[in-house]
């Protein structure tokens, strides 16, 4: 079986410059496969004011550090990375000119949108008017039986990050934190399973150092997620939100496979006011300047 060819680092670095007579900036992101609906999202976000032709994607976030730091042309470039852990326990990245790094913890999270949401809602059911489809997906009542319990825990991922990152967080299943309500409404988030998660974490990472120092980043991490616009901000999109709302969706009557298609979809319909730090740093950098974002 044929497989598309994969470039290496240093060749998608030069594929910029095979698109700059064709757009006004260059955009380097993180990971591959992203780049149809990081450019359904951006588009839309500086309202095809600009040129964009091509995203570019250097297969990881210090690929994306270590180019921003040694890129000098003259050609406009921004160089966008995730929030991750390092926004949510309050490390930023914001020190390196022509960096943007998202105040989420990934791109992922502008998709978990309401509006965006509503329209595939109504896409999927074909007979709801925007209204019906609107009080049908109740997103006040998912948000909230999805988001609180989450949070909890990425405040341990986050802690645990800063004291003994050898831990696994993330990388732990969203599902394996589940439990099965019914077959119509399947799973949704467990408490308990949730709560011997964080307690394990938890241990490992005091264990690890002590529980004065654990208690000390913990309030460092709290005072970054209250800082966000969105609690949900501090919890990954792609990991964890969006494969609840898939799992939401499904049972409002919206059945769609968690793949690029879906969040594709969402890319297309989604709020765009989260996006206009964003679209700033494009639109002035492509205008020539030289981006440095705010701390």
């Amino acid at each position: 079986m044929y497989s598309i060819p994969s470039w290496s680092v240093s060749a998608q670095r030069s594929v910029g410059l095979l698109y700059r007579p064709m757009q006004s900036i260059e955009i380097y992101v993180e990971d591959a496969g992203s780049e149809a609906f990081y450019m359904k999202l951006l588009k839309r976000a500086v309202n095809d004011q600009i040129k964009i032709k091509k995203i570019i994607p250097l297969k990881g976030r210090e690929k994306v550090v270590e180019f921003c730091k040694s890129y000098e042309d003259d050609f406009p470039a921004l160089f966008i990375i995730d929030g991750d852990l390092s926004l949510v326990s309050g490390s930023p990245e914001f020190r390196h000119p022509r960096l943007f790094q998202h105040r989420m913890y990934c791109v992922e999270n502008y998709l978990f949108c309401e509006k965006a949401s509503s329209e595939l809602l109504q896409n999927k059911r074909g007979t709801l008017l925007e209204e019906e489809a609107m009080e049908v997906l109740d997103w006040t009542t998912f948000k909230r039986d999805v988001v609180p319990p989450l949070l909890g825990l990425f405040e341990s991922y986050a802690v645990s990050w800063c004291l003994a990152p050898e831990i696994p967080t993330v990388s732990r299943s969203y599902h394996n934190l589940c439990r099965q309500v019914s077959r119509k409404r399947g799973s949704i988030p467990c408490d308990d399973k949730i709560s011997n998660q964080k307690n394990e974490i938890e241990n490992l990472a005091i264990e690890a150092t002590s529980l004065e120092q654990y208690n000390e980043v913990l309030e460092k991490v709290k005072d970054a997620i209250s800082s966000l616009d969105d609690h949900s901000y501090a919890i990954s999109g792609k990991d964890y939100l969006l494969k609840a709302l898939r799992d939401y969706l499904s049972y409002k009557g919206a059945n769609y496979p968690y793949d690029d298609g879906f969040k594709f979809q969402l890319a297309r319909y989604c709020d765009t006011d989260p996006l206009s730090e964003l679209a700033d740093a494009i639109l002035e950098t492509a205008n020539g300047e030289i981006y440095q974002q705010a701390s």
